[in-house]
């Protein structure tokens, strides 16, 4: 509603983000004067499974289904409530419609503003999870300046190779993942760690690539994605 380029006042607060991150987090180190930690018990909380001991030993699927973090099968509940919502419930189809085509949304009486609004907070929080589940299973529980080394960017990254689809987004979590650890499983001495890295950026731009010469709709961004919508330009 205040006519700013979408993708600048993002980069914007990414920066600024990660500025306030830094600052606080190095404030609060200097002010232990050592490694800021959380407690045992919590970390616990956060990086063991919630299942009992004797699920996770069981041959073969035990380790795979049970053994994981809460993050873990909080990511599946999410991922499934989002498809179910955004298919399957009338305001998770207005949200579409605002995403696809503003102009008839409005015109069909859904507040564009409040749903853009709603979604941007909602969606940020979700968001904060995932940096959350950073911190809390690969960073440790202790705070690092590799905390806020732009991993989230992955994120990203990972819906537009989902092609915005909740359910998509669980296979290419799988995917992404085994890709940043495929420098632990598969040494070659004369590929450095850093292209190994990179990967599921390029797997992501081929897919961009290829989805772009396919010119399907299914297969596309919300057509609306990014830009602003003023009733008095209907």
């Amino acid at each position: 509603t205040l006519r700013a380029n979408q993708n600048v006042t993002g980069l914007a607060l990414s920066i600024f983000g990660t500025g306030v991150g830094q600052f606080m987090g190095e404030y609060m180190r200097v002010r232990e004067n050592g490694y800021i930690a959380i407690g045992n018990t919590l970390k616990g909380f956060f990086q063991n499974s919630p299942f009992p001991a004797f699920l996770q030993k069981i041959p073969v699927v035990g380790g795979v289904l049970f053994g994981n973090s809460v993050f873990f099968y909080l990511g599946l509940i999410l991922a499934g409530g989002m498809f179910f919502f955004l298919n399957r419930t009338r305001t998770g189809l207005y949200l579409r419609a605002v995403g696809e085509s503003p102009a008839t949304a409005d015109a069909a009486g859904i507040d564009v503003g409040r749903y853009k609004y709603l979604a941007t907070v909602i969606g940020g929080g979700i968001s904060a999870v995932g940096g959350m589940v950073y911190i809390m299973t690969i960073a440790g529980c202790v705070w690092n300046h590799e905390g806020l080394s732009g991993v989230g960017w992955l994120a990203v990254a990972l819906v537009i190779f989902c092609m915005w689809r909740p359910l998509s987004a669980i296979w290419g979590s799988v995917l992404f993942g085994a890709l940043m650890i495929l420098y632990l499983r598969l040494v070659i001495p004369f590929i450095p760690t850093q292209l190994y890295k990179i990967l599921p950026y390029v797997v992501t731009v081929i897919v961009l690539i290829v989805s772009s010469m396919r010119n399907n709709k299914e297969k596309q961004p919300p057509a609306s994605l990014g830009l602003a919508y003023f009733r008095e330009d209907r």
